[in-house]
């Protein structure tokens, strides 16, 4: 995936974030398809959650920059 040029660090941040959130995600999708690694995959959701929660919060964020811009 090609990154975009981009100076907000808060929409940096929102890139560094999916890209961690795709990692895990095929991560999770690779160890959940091969017998007797389930616990591994177990893991990456583990991983997956505060990432989600981390993206909620930026996107809150970015609204409010936003907001506060325009």
């Amino acid at each position: 995936m090609k990154k975009p040029q981009n100076s907000d660090p808060l929409q940096a941040r929102c890139l560094e974030l999916c890209e961690q959130l795709i990692q895990h995600t095929q991560s999770l999708r690779d160890y959940a398809l091969t017998p007797g690694d389930i616990w591994l995959a177990r893991g990456e959701l583990q991983q997956i959650g505060p990432l989600i929660s981390q993206l909620e919060t930026l996107l809150e964020e970015i609204k409010a920059a936003d907001s506060n811009s325009g």
